[in-house]
């Protein structure tokens, strides 16, 4: 009865993973079928922006793709460019073990910052402005471009990021050109006790 038991478990406990994680595998196609009409988009298995150690965390998935815009822009150089945004997923096993891998990730963030969970930073060196959305068991990152992205167009991919992966308990990060590291949605308390351990 004992292994029965233990059996089954763990027959639903991958049940409940592989759905989770098909969940978030519906959504990531729903983003991309929103703008496949203005941007070609690549599956691609190399060549992803640097998120610190956040690959090193146990994940149960992981994609990344290229999203190439089709038509040529004038930047704020005044040169004509094809801006290029990376999306990358991360699903976990549970919220236990996204707030493991996180507060892993939050001492080796990205551009090598230590972060405090709900605090923001004035400036990071070296980092493309990026959208992060933290739901349930999965973290959707979108990298932009610092020299093809104003305001407006920010305001919008974060609309489209919410809309597609977020939720009502979303954390959210927006990181600007070089900086800074805010948290605009849902901001964790920094004085929790569940970040120090």
């Amino acid at each position: 009865m004992k292994k029965l038991n233990a059996l089954l478990a763990i027959l639903l406990f991958a049940v409940t993973t592989h759905a989770q994680v098909e969940e978030l595998n519906q959504r990531t196609a729903l983003f991309l079928d929103e703008v496949k009409s203005t941007f070609k988009v690549k599956s691609l298995n190399g060549s992803e922006p640097d998120y610190g150690v956040l690959i090193e965390t146990e994940h149960v998935a992981h994609t990344h793709y290229q999203l190439k815009q089709i038509e040529k822009e004038l930047n704020e150089l005044g040169n004509k460019v094809r801006p290029t945004y990376n999306l990358s997923t991360f699903a976990y096993e549970n919220e236990d073990e996204l707030l493991y891998a996180l507060k892993f990730w939050f001492k080796n963030f990205i551009g090598g910052k230590r972060v405090t969970p709900g605090r923001d930073y004035r400036s990071v060196d070296h980092v493309d402005p990026a959208l992060i959305i933290i739901e349930n068991n999965y973290i959707a990152i979108l990298t932009l471009s610092c020299y093809a992205t104003d305001v407006d167009e920010f305001r919008d991919w974060r609309s489209r990021m919410l809309g597609v992966f977020g939720g009502p308990n979303s954390m959210v990060i927006e990181i600007g050109c070089d900086g800074p590291i805010e948290w605009t949605k849902n901001a964790p308390d920094p004085k929790d006790m569940k970040w120090r351990r």
